[in-house]
């Protein structure tokens, strides 16, 4: 299926058949996790005579989920992940599709210790690597700080000190316009940071005000063949009230 559309006056073209999916799959063994969270959870529903699984005996499978969106899957968030107001992710969003912008960025290391916590030994996205990138009018931003895709469905991020945004980098994004934030990391802000949680605070602009506008999506993947440039990104999450929710962003190549 083929749709038009129109982006920076250009018209385009996707094909809504070709998606690109960013989300990693959570899986019950060797999957990919972060803050110290297990992998998701299965179990079988049993109640007296009822058996929840067809292999067991029973006629349905029929299991509960226990999952942690923020630790073990690709998952969107809201403002309300920071806030003391509950603001739910799923409400946030009143359409699915955005252009989107996806950039390819090497975190940079700090040399010494840095403003805003940034440690030497740290790697980091510094706003010079990112300024004048973003092209205008665009909605959503893709960071792509990593090349070892094929690795990320069992990657363990625990006590890695990944890489993060500086607070300017995430100051600079928002004031770019872009409403929707998407990396490949499980967090915008260093695993430990005494809770500062300075990059989600800058992209939300809390708590100055409320943003119920943006979110921040986390723990996606790109394929190392998807070049940067734009994209049509479909960004839809479970509906599900709570601060984040699984998400499955998909994006497609324009032409």
């Amino acid at each position: 299926m083929i749709i038009e559309l129109v982006i920076n006056d250009e018209k385009k073209k996707a094909d809504l058949t070709r998606p690109i999916d960013l989300s990693l799959a959570s899986k019950v063994k060797n999957s990919f996790k972060a803050w110290y969270v297990d992998e998701i959870q299965i179990n079988v529903i049993k109640n007296g005579d009822f058996v929840g699984s067809v292999k067991e005996g029973g006629s349905v499978n029929f299991k509960e989920l226990l999952i942690n969106p923020h630790g073990n899957m690709t998952h969107t968030e809201s403002v309300g992940h920071i806030s003391n107001q509950e603001v739910f992710v799923n409400n946030i969003l009143s359409q699915y599709h955005f252009s989107a912008q996806l950039i390819t960025i090497r975190p940079q290391e700090a040399n010494s210790d840095m403003e805003s916590g940034i440690k030497a030994g740290d790697y980091f996205i510094g706003i010079e690597q990112i300024k004048d990138k973003i092209k205008p009018n665009i909605q959503s931003l893709i960071l792509r700080t990593q090349s070892n895709y094929s690795q990320l469905n069992e990657k363990t991020y625990n006590n890695t000190n990944w890489p993060y945004l500086s607070e300017e980098t995430a100051t600079y994004i928002r004031d770019c316009g872009i409403v929707h934030l998407l990396i490949d990391q499980p967090s915008v802000d260093k695993e430990s940071d005494e809770g500062k949680l300075l990059a989600h605070k800058a992209f939300w602009n809390y708590a100055n005000e409320l943003d119920k506008n943006r979110t921040i999506t986390e723990l996606i993947g790109i394929p190392d063949e998807i070049n940067d440039g734009i994209y049509l990104l479909n960004l839809s999450v479970a509906n599900i009230e709570n601060d984040a929710s699984p998400s499955r962003p998909t994006i497609y190549e324009l032409f």
